[in-house]
């Protein structure tokens, strides 16, 4: 693998930033907190993930998202791959995981999906539990040279344990444990088919048991099917009493039923009879206050022959002949009031004109016995017209009277006919009533005959559904005896055919044991064998790469270094152990990276697949001196990488390297100066 480009956005000290990779030795020159090992966290996470990292430790604060692009070659292939983190609320996540290959073009996938891409990728077999650190990476690429002193000065079983992740040994222990998995399993699988084949003895006794409850359930089925027609037959026998006590009931229901219409008949006629007789006696007594007016009326006299009109005639000519003689009487009266003026004063009371009296005498005398005689007719015809006009009031009242009598013998008329009328009612209800009540005598035998048959009825049906429930208990012992027997025979059948399968368990479980055998006595022991013969292998080759590195760092003929068999490294002075701890800092860095160096080339040796053309050394020669910096370019040149990457804040390194990036960092924010070398 060699990284070409990297690409950084908010993350941690870095705003937005780009760096170039080439081939050869690259190093990343700074002051501490600078942001150099930043660049590496960058690399790894663009790569593998968060693993065990926090998004938190590489989002840049007071940012809600960033990102990490990595161009990267493998196997001549170039790839480009994208990681995204984004802020929601109070938690960071990854988001936006993006691939760029030749083979598939560009396409996002998720943290997992991308994980084992880039594995695959690699070439690098591991497992791809995205929480988890890339082992071959950090051991055969990259390791933190603080976690390689780390890990020198760890418990030997943790080293232990560590160490064999590194070199790919827990292959072993998982082939142990499912080998002892695979033996558990196998003695539960043999003991299961001893138990099996242990019960034929028993399987045979319940053969027989069953084939015992088989036949006693058979001849309880032929009881079952006889007692089951007897109670057919009754059924069909209570049926049809049934039916014939159905069609009585229909019989005398259609004659009972009179008895209602015959009741509802009587209160009817009951009625009817009530009415017409209040009718009859009300009409009656209207008769008798209708008679004796009708006598009284027949007394009265009529005034007069002549009609009303003609009464009204005579009397309104009487009126006008007394209005005429009235006038009449006024003229003469005004002629008689002149002359007598005249006669009296002498002057005219029309002109007031003097005239001679003189003859005037005998005109008010003849004046006045004209105004006497007309007066006695006024007075005549007065009285004329007075009687007519009280014969006519009582022509009125003689009329009306006769009118009232008309209608009075006309509502006697009635009333009559209506007693009449009423009288014939009372008699067709009556003659109806007594009908009626001799009918209702003669259908009372029947509603009697009616109940004794609803009683019959109602006890044959009560007979009718014990049958049925009978039937019904029959027919469920039947089928659960044939359910019983279909079942009894089956499993009779299974045990047979068990028989002969168990006594197959019992060859396969003998087979089993020699397995069992195989696993624990040969296999096991050797798997153990193997491990240890292979870890002995890595352990002289680490031991061999770590004193060739130490010698190199460490000028020193009075020290020596090598690792035991916990691969705890043991430094001699002058043939005396050393402890790690009183080591000076330069010299502890030396142990480190030597450590760090043989571990990689271990690493290198078991990863398949893994090219050994990446190295990443972080700090590698924090405390040494001038004299262990300049050694460095030896080693440099004997790991032979086409592309290492070294951090450190040693200008003497600069020497050593094709090119040289200075990182800085001002108000918190890192930035790079790129130098090639000369």
């Amino acid at each position: 693998m060699i990284i070409k480009k990297l690409k950084l956005e908010n993350i941690r000290s870095y705003k937005k930033q780009f760096i170039d990779f080439s081939l050869g030795k690259t190093l990343f020159e700074g002051d501490i907190g600078s942001g150099k090992s930043t660049i590496l966290m960058a690399i790894e996470f663009g790569l593998f993930g968060l693993g065990s990292e926090k998004a938190g430790s590489l989002l840049r604060a007071g940012e809600k998202d960033g990102s990490v692009g990595v161009v990267f070659e493998s196997g001549g292939k170039e790839y480009v791959v994208s990681r995204h983190l984004v802020k929601k609320g109070n938690s960071i996540n990854q988001d936006d995981c993006v691939l760029k290959s030749p083979d598939d073009g560009t396409k996002a996938y998720s943290v997992t999906e991308l994980k084992e891409k880039i594995l695959e990728i690699l070439g690098f077999n591991e497992p791809i539990d995205p929480k988890a650190q890339s082992f071959i990476y950090r051991y055969a690429i990259y390791t933190p040279q603080e976690e390689m002193k780390a890990i020198l000065t760890l418990r030997p079983d943790i080293r232990l344990q560590t160490l064999r992740k590194a070199f790919r040994m827990e292959e072993y222990k998982t082939s142990a444990e499912n080998a002892k998995n695979l033996s558990n399993e196998i003695k539960s699988r043999g003991k299961e088919l001893a138990a099996m084949a242990s019960e034929v003895q028993a399987i045979k006794a319940k053969i027989e048991q069953l084939k015992a409850s088989t036949t006693l359930k058979k001849n309880e089925l032929v009881d079952l099917d006889l007692e089951r027609k007897q109670v057919n037959e009754l059924i069909g026998t209570q049926k049809a009493k049934r039916d014939d006590l159905r069609s009585k009931q229909l019989a005398l229901k259609a004659e009972t039923g009179k008895v209602d219409a015959l009741l509802t008949l009587v209160t009817e006629k009951e009625k009817e009879i009530k009415e017409a007789q209040a009718q009859i006696a009300s009409n009656r007594a209207r008769i008798k206050l209708v008679q004796p007016k009708i006598a009284e009326m027949s007394t009265l006299t009529n005034p007069s022959e002549l009609a009303q009109k003609e009464l009204k005639e005579e009397i309104q000519s009487l009126e006008e002949e007394l209005k005429k003689l009235r006038n009449l009487e006024t003229q003469i009266q005004v002629k008689f009031s002149d002359y007598r003026t005249i006669l009296e004063k002498g002057i005219c009371p029309t002109c007031d004109q003097v005239i001679d009296p003189h003859g005037f005498s005998d005109l008010v005398t003849h004046k006045e016995n004209e105004l006497r005689a007309t007066h006695e007719n006024v007075e005549g015809c007065g009285e004329k017209l007075q009687i007519s006009k009280t014969v006519l009031d009582k022509k009125v009242q003689f009329d009306m009277a006769q009118t009232r009598m008309e209608d009075a013998k006309k509502s006697l008329s009635e009333y009559e006919e209506n007693v009449r009328t009423w009288q014939s009612k009372f008699e067709e209800a009556d003659g109806a009533l007594r009908k009626a009540n001799l009918e209702i005598v003669s259908v009372k035998a029947s509603v009697q005959r009616l109940q004794d048959v609803n009683t019959d009825l109602q006890n044959i049906e009560i007979r009718i559904t014990k049958s049925e429930d009978d039937l019904k208990r029959i027919e469920k012992s039947i089928s659960s005896a044939e359910a019983n027997i279909v079942d009894w025979e089956r499993q009779t059948k299974d045990y047979e055919d068990s028989i002969e399968k168990k006594l197959e368990k019992k060859a396969s479980s003998d087979k089993l044991n020699e397995y069992l055998i195989w696993v624990q006595d040969y296999f096991l022991p050797t798997l153990e064998l193997v491990e240890k013969q292979v870890m002995l292998n890595h352990n002289q080759e680490f031991n061999s790469q770590f004193q060739k590195w130490f010698g190199m760092l460490v000028d020193d003929p009075g020290k020596q270094a090598k690792v035991d068999e916990e691969f705890t490294p043991v430094i001699q002075q002058d043939g005396l152990d050393q402890e790690v701890s009183y080591l000076s800092g330069g010299e502890k860095t030396s142990v480190a990276l030597a450590y760090r160096l043989a571990l990689n080339s271990v690493v290198r040796r078991e990863s398949s697949g893994l090219e050994s053309n990446l190295l990443i050394l972080d700090e590698p020669t924090d405390g040494f001196s001038k004299e262990q910096l300049s050694k460095v370019r030896e080693i440099l040149d004997e790991i032979q990488s086409p592309q290492i990457i070294l951090v450190s804040h040693e200008r003497e390194l600069e020497s050593f390297a094709d090119q040289v990036i200075k990182v800085s960092k001002a108000n918190g924010e890192s930035s790079i100066s790129v130098f090639n070398a000369d």
